[in-house]
């Protein structure tokens, strides 16, 4: 499996949260054009820096060699979207064996304004644990939906707290 991890900006400021749901939106939306047989979801808030917010992640089996990863176009086409508004600092992709510690691939720049955070090590057991984003299945016809608030500009999108909590798994 591979498991691509896009760190959360912090849950408490506005822009955080905008920037976390406008990564949402594309991810979501990356799920249903790219990627079927994937697993998207929410990892909790890890101990090290880089994942102090937590992290969206994609969980995939992996079709391809290791080598190819950064040729792989689900993964450019996800990077790029992320830095069209420069979303967060980096995407990490691992492979994930299902026990143990997930080893580390890449690292893919999106942010070109803030340092890179070291790979931060995960458990496959925390990849498992992560809660599903992805609750219910958007028909074709629904899916203008997503495809418009993946497009909305980051300062356009203003989610409720409640929304928000209820998305990001926060307690009041």
């Amino acid at each position: 499996m591979v498991t691509v991890v896009v760190p959360l900006n912090p849950h408490n400021t506005m822009k955080g949260r905008q920037r976390n749901m406008k990564m949402h939106y594309l991810m979501r939306l990356r799920l249903y054009r790219f990627l079927l047989g994937c697993y998207y979801y929410r990892l909790a808030p890890q101990k090290n820096a880089a994942l102090r917010h937590g992290a969206l992640c994609f969980r995939i089996m992996r079709q391809f060699k290791t080598e190819a990863l950064l040729e792989q176009n689900w993964l450019t086409e996800l990077t790029t979207a992320l830095q069209g508004e420069e979303l967060c600092p980096c995407v990490y992709v691992y492979d994930d064996g299902g026990v143990g510690d997930a080893r580390h691939l890449a690292t893919v720049r999106v942010s070109s304004h803030v340092a890179i955070p070291e790979a931060p090590p995960i458990s496959a057991a925390a990849i498992q644990d992560g809660t599903g984003m992805d609750p219910a299945n958007v028909p074709y016809f629904a899916r203008q939906i997503l495809v418009n608030a993946a497009k909305r500009p980051v300062e356009d999108i203003h989610p409720t707290d409640e929304s928000y909590r209820e998305w990001f798994g926060l307690s009041e």
